[in-house]
């Protein structure tokens, strides 16, 4: 009777790691933080106009393609739904346009005479929908959103801008965007994560009223705006 007492004591003794080795860790980690603060920086693919001024057509009036920084705050509200706020900078150029005559034409049209720099100022809210709820997977906490808000130039207007008159002096804003994208968090411990989101950026670029367009055109076109980030995030209660 001790005898087989002692030896199903060794088999459980020795069993044990071998049990341990069987079990399999779920690549599921409950995300234990509900709120995050995160700063981003990346790069915008803009849709310059492409307005169809009358005798220019095709003429690019909005902000070229820039780098873009900028704050993001994020809230969960349940399971996995999230609110965010969020704050970007983008330094930028444009084209200036003034109605002018080529050489040897008497026909005034606008012409593209100059560039100036632009400072885009994009303030948002949005919710996010994350596909893996409150948890990662195998670090991953991957989400799909959309934003509101608003899109302005907010630079001071430079002086190669002067002799422009008023009325034909383009200005980005202070207009309505909204937006729409996918990204993701990679955890690198519960507290701090990588982030990449690609979205895209929906604002409208108007023709200054000293323009006119071509016939059948509208003189202000919502325009795409591609963007792609990478930022860092810090996790907190």
């Amino acid at each position: 009777m001790l005898r087989l007492f002692s030896s199903l004591v060794l088999v459980a003794v020795l069993g044990t790691p071998a049990l341990r080795a069987q079990q399999i860790q779920s690549p599921f980690r409950y995300i234990e933080t509900k709120q995050s603060l995160g700063a981003f920086a990346g790069y915008i693919l803009t849709d310059a106009g492409q307005i169809d001024l009358l005798e220019a057509p095709g003429a690019e009036l909005g902000p070229r393609s820039a780098p873009i920084l900028g704050l993001r705050y994020n809230l969960r509200f349940t399971g996995p739904v999230s609110g965010e706020a969020a704050v970007g900078f983008s330094p930028g150029r444009r084209s200036i346009y003034e109605t002018d005559a080529l050489p040897g034409d008497t026909i005034q049209r606008p012409l593209p005479t100059g560039e100036t720099g632009v400072l885009l100022l994009l303030a948002e809210g949005g919710v996010r929908f994350h596909l893996t709820g409150p948890r990662s997977w195998n670090n991953l906490a991957p989400y799909l959103l959309a934003t509101g808000g608003l899109v302005a130039d907010v630079a001071r207007r430079g002086a190669d801008e002067d002799f422009v008159p008023t009325t034909e002096r383009y200005r980005q804003g202070p207009g309505f965007a909204v937006g729409a994208g996918l990204g993701t968090d990679y955890f690198v411990n519960p507290r701090t994560s990588l982030r990449v989101e690609i979205r895209d950026q929906i604002w409208r670029v108007a023709a200054p009223q000293g323009f006119q367009v071509e016939a059948n055109n509208d003189r202000t076109r919502w325009k795409n705006n591609l963007g792609f980030s990478l930022g860092v995030a810090y996790h907190f209660r």
